[in-house]
């Protein structure tokens, strides 16, 4: 289908996720197998996103990893950054993925786009902070940055 009528799928598993409980980690898993085949940038970077902010929430995040990863490996530049970011949203809240978070984020240090090494850093330096109790607010990486354009 075209753009419209995979947005209204992803709009749907979301109204899904926020409205049942019980739905969210059933419906994040469909949302990781829509992105493997998602050929719009923007439909994966929101997805990307939902999955950074709740799937170190389910009772086994792992699981989320090597989908998110894998938008590192195959996307383009705008995807891949947002890939980043979700993966430090789970090193940051998910203790025991933290030490593999962080080496997955090491391979986009060398990244051709700006976008995603910058981000890489910032989320590295967060974790590598966290684990050595050099920073202590976790929130860095899971409140949304405050910004004014005026």
């Amino acid at each position: 289908g075209g753009f419209d009528f995979k947005k209204v799928v992803v709009d749907t598993i979301l109204q899904l996720i926020d409205r049942i409980p019980n739905a969210k980690e059933a419906g994040l898993f469909h949302l990781c197998e829509f992105i493997e085949d998602c050929e719009f940038t923007s439909l994966s970077a929101q997805i990307l996103h939902v999955l950074g902010e709740l799937g170190p929430t389910t009772s086994h995040p792992a699981k989320y990893i090597r989908f998110v990863y894998n938008r590192i490996i195959l996307e383009n530049a705008h995807v891949r950054a947002a890939a980043v970011t979700a993966l430090g949203k789970f090193g940051s809240q998910v203790e025991s993925l933290t030490d593999s978070i962080i080496v997955l984020l090491e391979r986009s240090l060398n990244d051709v786009d700006d976008e995603v090494r910058d981000r890489a850093v910032l989320c590295l330096h967060v974790l590598k902070g966290i684990s050595t109790g050099s920073i202590t607010n976790k929130a860095i990486l899971t409140d949304p940055i405050p910004f004014n354009i005026s």
